[in-house]
């Protein structure tokens, strides 16, 4: 063979090997169906999609295409419990995976369609953690549900509560919430928030907060929501907390084919009301220090 026709062949030989390469790569199409159009789940569909070299596209539950949509997609998000709920009624391919996130725990129960979940508020252990850390180890705490069922319901049993030094207060064992919210706080050196919305509602949060800090009792958690109506102190995840996590999702599920159990989300931060900590006279850890200590502790 001469030397041109070698060069020839040679720049087609190249060619042929570009092309192979560049069709081997496809990025993973991900769906994210939400029940409203929302700059937040545009937000968190881009950062997922760039986390994970993926491609997004944001889609509402009455969208008309979204049938189409749910046909080219490799991995769908359902965001928040009224995609959760009404997906059930999609057509969603058996082998599709379905992730889900800004919901509960218990807004993924009975939701046999989904494949992994990041759970919207913090595990009880934390926030537990978190009143240990800021309060001192042996400092009694207390928790208040509206009863045994509602507790099991929304994060564990009495038995697993009490495991934690935490002893629970059920408003089912008395005339009302404000009797059992003062034996409480009268045995307990602050209370623990469930995320309980119908419980602390905000028709509730004034009474529950002014009834505490008369006692200089201090309330940790719910969320990061109540922090400004008067709480002392929480651990939450941001937006980007919850990217991560999905990304960690789709790597480990679309690389081995095994998705993660629904679960509460390992990124998180802690944040303070430092008007009220004056107040009762606390000084504060730094919240970055005090979210590498709460990271420790669940890993041990």
């Amino acid at each position: 063979m001469d030397a041109g026709l070698f060069k020839q062949w040679f720049k087609l030989l190249v060619f042929l090997l570009l092309v192979g390469l560049s069709g081997t790569a496809s990025a993973l199409e991900l769906l994210f169906i939400t029940h409203k159009t929302m700059d937040s789940v545009n937000e968190l569909a881009a950062q997922t999609a760039a986390g994970s070299g993926a491609s997004s596209t944001v889609r509402v539950l009455s969208d008309g295409h979204l049938d189409s949509a749910i046909a080219s997609a490799d991995v769908v998000v359902l965001v928040g419990p009224v995609a959760v709920r009404e997906a059930a009624s999609l057509a969603l391919p058996v082998a599709l995976p379905v992730l889900a996130t800004l919901v509960t725990r218990e807004d993924t129960f009975r939701a046999d369609h989904l494949s992994s979940a990041v759970y919207l508020e913090p595990p009880l252990m934390r926030q537990v953690s978190l009143a240990h850390e800021i309060l001192g180890r042996q400092t009694p705490l207390g928790l208040l549900a509206s009863s045994p069922e509602r507790l099991l319901a929304l994060c564990c049993n009495e038995s697993a509560l009490r495991k934690m030094g935490v002893t629970p207060y059920f408003i089912s064992d008395y005339p009302g919430m404000n009797r059992a919210l003062v034996d409480l706080l009268q045995d307990n050196q602050a209370l623990v928030g469930i995320y309980d919305p119908e419980l602390f509602s905000a028709a509730n949060i004034k009474n529950i907060l002014i009834t505490a800090y008369r006692q200089n009792r201090p309330l940790i958690g719910p969320s990061s929501a109540y922090i400004r109506a008067g709480a002392l102190a929480t651990t939450y995840s941001d937006l980007d907390d919850v990217a991560s996590r999905l990304v960690d999702i789709i790597r480990q599920g679309s690389k081995s084919g095994s998705w993660p159990e629904p679960d509460y989300n390992p990124y998180f931060k802690v944040r303070y009301n430092e008007q009220v900590a004056r107040s009762l006279n606390l000084v504060l850890p730094d919240e970055n220090d005090m979210v590498t200590r709460l990271k420790d502790r669940e890993r041990r």
